[in-house]
């Protein structure tokens, strides 16, 4: 056990050395290249920024597991890299050219695909979740795949300001580390510690004015799927480890939803807006939740994802005691009334800058930089004039 401890420390450190290291060389790569991300109308940022930031996520990772491997006694990673490496180039693809919504599904589903088919990730038992026991394989894969599915997007979405697809992944990853290690499974949990110190990294970069950088989709989609790969192994435990566990096998979904509750919400609560306004699942708008506290508040993309990590924060702590106390009913409805309470604020909130009245805010302004342009710009010959001819 003082074994694991330290290869912990060593590995969060480690990871956040790395990722220090790597993001400013690979920033420097994109400059250098002219990959830069360029702001269009519902973007959050005003210029062109550096993109890519995901492929320090996959070298740091691959590396993680080879040091790691000593506690993969199953040989996941060995399902867990060639997903990783189809969304690596997904998403770099992505964040270059731009994929189409289809080509995009079809590639996750084949990442997906590598983590399902490993007998580990077997979903056959909810634990009573609602008086589900055992589910055939069937449906075990059904709905891994679309927890899969779900997720990865889910984090794609979510990641539209500085900080925020950062500072949740931290959150969860943090969660997903303690369950894990209650579990002994610490492969896993060892994994969970190499992301958490990965996104502490990033982040110091990513909410950086002078060094700023994103993550991309293709680092989006890699700790979407690495969230989602944790998600189906810890709905997949064994009974040993599920008897190791510090609450009740049967909450297990109620705890790994207010791990993610964040970005399955959020995408949950913009898919269901678009599809009531006749609109695609999946076209750009200014519904998401970091969209509508910045409009609403005129706050910082760091004070919004610093409020939003709150929140998740806190919805697990609440979760966390309400397992502890009651039962997954009265756990579920706490999710469920926390759920509709944050949907009514959010549309109060949307209802609120749409009512706002039209500000006219290119009048004067400029044209009075102009004037007093032109005014220096006649001091400045007046007094070349003197110079030469004298006063």
């Amino acid at each position: 056990m003082q074994q694991f401890y330290t290869q912990s420390i060593v590995a969060l450190i480690v990871s956040i050395l790395g990722s220090a290291y790597l993001i400013p060389k690979i920033r420097a790569i994109v400059l250098f290249k002219h990959l830069m991300d360029n702001p269009n109308e519902r973007s959050s940022h005003k210029q062109a920024t550096p993109s890519l930031g995901g492929i320090a996520f996959y070298i740091l990772l691959i590396l993680s597991m080879y040091f790691n491997h000593s506690y993969d006694t199953f040989k996941v990673s060995m399902s867990i890299i060639p997903g990783l490496t189809i969304l690596l180039f997904l998403g770099l693809k992505d964040d270059l050219v731009v994929l189409a919504p289809r080509t995009k599904l079809i590639g996750q589903i084949c990442a997906s695909l590598f983590i399902l088919m490993n007998i580990k990730f077997e979903i056959n038992s909810l634990h009573g979740f609602f008086g589900i026991e055992g589910i055939p394989y069937w449906a075990g894969l059904t709905i891994s795949l679309l927890l899969m599915l779900a997720v990865i997007n889910a984090f794609n979405l979510i990641d539209g300001i500085d900080g925020l697809a950062g500072s949740i992944g931290i959150v969860a990853f943090s969660g997903f580390a303690i369950v894990f290690f209650y579990a002994e499974r610490y492969f896993f949990s060892l994994t969970c510690i190499v992301m958490v110190g990965i996104l502490m990294g990033f982040l110091y970069y990513n909410l950086s004015s002078r060094k700023k950088i994103f993550m991309g989709d293709t680092g989006s989609m890699i700790v979407g799927f690495m969230l989602a790969v944790m998600s189906i192994r810890f709905l997949s435990l064994d009974t040993d480890s599920l008897n190791r566990l510090p609450f009740n096998a049967v909450d297990i979904p109620i705890v790994i939803i207010s791990f993610l509750i964040i970005p399955l919400f959020d995408t949950s609560r913009v898919v269901i807006i678009r599809l009531l306004n006749g609109k695609e699942p999946f076209s750009p708008d200014r519904n998401h939740l970091h969209h509508v506290l910045v409009d609403a508040h005129n706050i910082s993309h760091r004070r919004a994802s610093f409020f939003i990590a709150v929140a998740n924060i806190a919805c697990v702590m609440v979760v966390s005691l309400v397992i502890k106390t009651t039962n997954a009913y009265i756990s579920t409805g706490v999710i469920f009334v926390l759920v509709i309470a944050a949907a009514v604020y959010l549309s109060n909130l949307k209802a609120a800058i749409e009512a706002k009245p039209y500000k006219q805010t290119s009048g004067n302004r400029p044209k009075r930089k102009l004037k007093l342009h032109a005014v220096k710009s006649v001091e400045q010959v007046g007094t070349n004039v003197r110079k030469q001819y004298g006063s």
